[in-house]
């Protein structure tokens, strides 16, 4: 399947990150769900997936974004704040489209839970975000969300940003 990315524009929006224990609820919700279902390579790769010390498991209510995995993103910045950023490399490896179905890419407009890799540790701008302790999300109102997106589009992701408040 071949992808179009549509630079310049596209950012995920990040409303919090899975605990040790989030990670095997989300886990143990997938593996259910799968009881009696097909299961791909994705699903068998997310299921092995052991969580290293540079790889986070996020979730996201409104991903605007259709990137396939091991997309080279590089962008972490504070929505609300978008002059707060943070560059550094980091690939999508996991994305569950809806929270529980292991998939080849994001889906705009879906739900996703989604594994990022960073190439040395993970920034800690992603610890300040609300933290799933299970399956379903429960990040207040009003809770820090972050952006993710490509280091070459976040200037005009920013000037975007800025225009629309």
């Amino acid at each position: 399947m071949e992808y179009q990315i549509q630079y310049k524009e596209e950012f995920i929006l990040i409303d919090g990150y899975f605990s040790e224990n989030g990670i095997k609820s989300v886990k143990d919700v997938v593996e259910k769900r799968f009881e009696n279902r097909l299961k791909t390579n994705f699903y068998y790769d997310f299921i092995n997936w052991s969580k290293a010390e540079n790889e986070i498991l996020l979730g996201t209510f409104r991903a605007s974004a259709a990137w396939p995995l091991l997309s080279d993103l590089g962008c972490i910045f504070n929505f609300r704040n978008p002059e707060e950023f943070v560059y550094q490399e980091f690939k999508l490896v996991h994305s569950l489209v809806n929270g529980w179905i292991p998939a080849e890419s994001t889906s705009i407009g879906n739900n996703h839970i989604l594994a990022i890799k960073f190439e040395h540790q993970i920034p800690e701008i992603l610890y300040r975000l609300y933290e799933e302790k299970e399956y379903h999300p429960k990040a207040p109102s009003g809770s820090l969300q972050l952006g993710l997106c490509f280091k070459n589009d976040f200037p005009i992701v920013l000037e975007n940003i800025k225009k629309s408040r």
